[in-house]
């Protein structure tokens, strides 16, 4: 029987990436929601305040220098 739920979610993705759902069942992997104001990721894809650059330094443990 096919869970129903998962299915609709995941009946499009290539099943070269299905070990992270094999992966998550046994604890190898966790999975944590960042909130948009956390995510170091974004001082790599957006345009931001030097305010907002600087705090994503700090939450990815980059420091500043001044040359």
């Amino acid at each position: 029987m096919i869970n129903s739920k998962f299915w609709n979610r995941s009946k499009h993705i290539d099943v070269r990436y299905h070990w992270i759902r094999d992966a998550l069942d046994v604890k190898l992997l966790e999975l944590a929601k960042v909130h948009i104001n956390d995510n170091g990721a974004d001082m790599m894809t957006k345009t931001l305040s030097r305010e907002k650059f600087e705090t994503y330094c700090e939450i990815i443990g980059m420091t500043m220098t001044s040359t």
